[in-house]
């Protein structure tokens, strides 16, 4: 009986040990980082090959890797069915966090489905549907931790009160699909604005990718060529808007832009474009900090309780600054966020950071601050 109960405690002893080597492992769930202290988080973008959505793809991805983390990253090819695939996807990977963008839109109910069931944290950026869908899911979800974009309307109105100053008083415009949040607002905000300071939109033109572009620009310009400007939504519609100008010989008007990329901030050097407006990536280095914070146990909230529902504001690229934006956002000498920036962000450096840190970031952050948290202005 006595050898018998030495085996049962060895036994015992052993199974103790083996259970103990497996928690220290950790989980793939959101319970537990990996053994090298770093969570996996899933990120997508709406496609693959375009500037501009490759860069806040990209903007996640520095974010989460500069501050220790891995990155799952998925396309979603254009369409709203691989999209939702993707939440599945990643869902069924066991990734310890989401940062997600909706561009299809009609698809954030159900990604806060998949991802409540899952137990999974996710949050928002740059698309992040409609506003009625968050609202739902910051009263229902508690895996919801919040929604950064750009204020579009904003951005379209900045870039009218641009084209007013610099004498313009007829405008046609140009951008993706009806049904896109980031088109339609930006439409919504320089017609507003345009009109409203007394100049008249001309004709605007929509297409379903930027492959469309240089017909229907040729088209609305041959058919308004009295024009004084063209605005471009986004920077994707640039190349098919110049080679429609140069073609119809319009050497005078002015071409504006929002969502300016590396392309489109060249052109501005080189003054074939007059100016735009950025700042949209800005919301996602900012997102992925609300989910890491959830998973360190400190969900970020207002005082009533809610997660953010914020916006970015737009900010002015000229020739004036266009040097200075080249080298923050496309060079290796600056960051928009640097390290520091970040981890002021976070709970696992910074205790104290609340909702209203968040708040104050946004509303004063602009190219100026870029510069001089990277130690350049």
């Amino acid at each position: 009986m006595k050898k018998l109960s030495k085996i049962v405690a060895l036994i015992l002893a052993v199974a103790m040990v083996l259970s103990m080597a497996a928690c220290s492992k950790g989980s793939t769930k959101n319970d537990g980082k990996t053994p090298s202290g770093a969570y996996t988080i899933g990120i997508n973008t709406w496609g693959s090959g375009v500037p501009v959505l490759d860069m806040f793809g990209d903007a996640k991805q520095y974010t989460l890797e500069t501050l220790g983390h891995k990155v799952s990253r998925m396309s979603d090819d254009f369409t709203a069915d691989k999209e939702l695939q993707n939440v599945q996807n990643m869902c069924a990977s066991g990734v310890n966090g989401i940062v997600f963008q909706a561009a299809a839109v009609t698809t954030v109910p159900q990604i806060g489905v998949e991802c409540k069931n899952a137990k999974i944290p996710f949050a928002f950026d740059v698309f992040v549907g409609d506003n009625a869908d968050l609202e739902k899911l910051a009263a229902e979800n508690e895996y919801y931790c919040g929604a950064i974009d750009l204020d579009m309307v904003a951005d379209g109105a900045a870039i009218a009160q641009m084209a007013w100053d610099n004498g313009c008083r007829s405008a046609v415009m140009i951008g993706g699909n009806i049904g896109d949040n980031n088109m339609d607002q930006r439409s919504q905000g320089f017609t507003q604005r345009f009109e409203e300071l007394g100049g008249k939109v001309l004709a605007e033109a929509r297409c379903t990718d930027n492959s469309e572009c240089p017909t229907k620009a040729a088209d609305m310009l041959s058919a308004n060529k009295e024009a004084d400007a063209i605005y471009c939504f986004v920077g994707d519609y640039i190349e098919g808007s110049l080679t429609a100008i140069d073609n119809l010989g319009l050497s005078d008007i002015q071409v504006y832009v929002s969502c300016v990329d590396e392309g489109t901030a060249n052109y501005i050097k080189d003054g074939r474009v007059v100016g735009g407006n950025d700042g949209i990536s800005l919301a996602s280095y900012i997102s992925c900090t609300l989910v890491l914070n959830y998973l360190a146990g400190h969900k970020i909230v207002d005082e009533n309780g809610k997660v953010p529902r914020l916006s970015t504001s737009p900010f002015r690229v000229d020739q004036n600054n266009v040097e200075n934006y080249l080298k923050v956002f496309f060079s290796d000498e600056a960051k928009p966020f640097t390290k520091s920036m970040l981890e002021d962000l976070l709970y696992t450096s910074n205790p104290n950071v609340s909702y209203n840190d968040y708040v104050e970031l946004i509303k004063n952050i602009n190219l100026d601050y870029m510069l001089e948290s990277n130690g350049l202005k």
